[in-house]
């Protein structure tokens, strides 16, 4: 048997615990003295770990056992270098997954952004009945935000006095036009008005963008928190939009 085959064969067994006490002693004395040896024993952990995490411990096993019926009229020295070699071949392939699996995931952590997450889940909001335009100051800006003229509906906003959904679309149109502290700023006057208000349409509408406009404007903190009381309130009208999954991106974001 070559070095490299010996070393292999002491080092799967001091990972899996088959060295009796003074064998391990030893071994670790040459651990301690050998970096590449060290290196070797910390890849195969390595990969032996990768195989536990990822479910293919139970392949592994299964071409064991296939390798030891095929193996049975050799001799015992050959049954089980071979073994090992295939065990070593399986757990290459195993960590070559985890390194593919990895380097996936730190592609989808380093492209998240807040702007791709907030265009993920954004949709405007639709005014679904119309009114003179000849009405209130009010009714001007439902008409000028029915025309996605964004810049007309602040302009009114700054010459009258507002109803409670004037503020709402004006809120909305900051948004539009990303001046994300002003949207936030009506959106958060939107919830504090109608706070008593159960089953609020307009306070659903407010808190799901406020939620959105936090995240825009990296205030994750903030965003994970409303998005979360979203979630979890089952007759929250947006509460579809905010799944746990897209909750733990924003999560990610924070993290990064």
């Amino acid at each position: 048997m070559d070095n490299s085959t010996q070393y292999d064969d002491e080092l799967m067994r001091y990972i899996d615990g088959e060295m009796t006490e003074s064998e391990k002693i030893d071994f670790e004395k040459q651990l301690a003295a050998d970096r590449s040896l060290k290196q070797a024993m910390d890849n195969l952990q390595l990969a032996k770990d990768a195989v536990r995490s990822y479910g293919l411990k139970e392949k592994v096993s299964g071409i064991h056992q296939e390798m030891m019926k095929e193996l049975k009229t050799e001799t015992p020295v050959k049954q089980i270098s071979n073994v090992r070699r295939i065990i070593r071949l399986s757990v290459a392939v195993a960590a070559s997954v985890l390194l593919i699996f990895v380097c996936i995931e730190a592609y989808n952590f380093y492209s998240l952004s807040s702007e791709k997450l907030f265009a993920e889940n954004y949709t405007a909001y639709e005014l679904t009945t119309t009114r003179s335009e000849n009405d209130s100051a009010g009714s001007k800006i439902e008409k000028a935000y029915r025309e996605k003229n964004y810049g007309e509906v602040i302009k009114l906003n700054t010459n009258s006095v507002l109803s409670i959904k004037d503020v709402f679309l004006t809120g909305m149109s900051y948004l539009e036009t990303n001046d994300l502290s002003k949207a936030i700023s009506n959106f958060q006057v939107v919830i504090a008005d109608l706070k008593d208000q159960k089953n609020s349409v307009m306070k659903d509408a407010a808190e799901y963008y406020l939620a959105l406009a936090y995240l825009k404007n990296s205030d994750y903190d903030q965003a994970i928190e409303l998005m979360a009381a979203i979630h979890d309130n089952s007759s929250h009208l947006y509460k579809a939009k905010f799944s746990q999954k897209y909750i733990d991106k924003v999560k990610r974001l924070k993290w990064r």
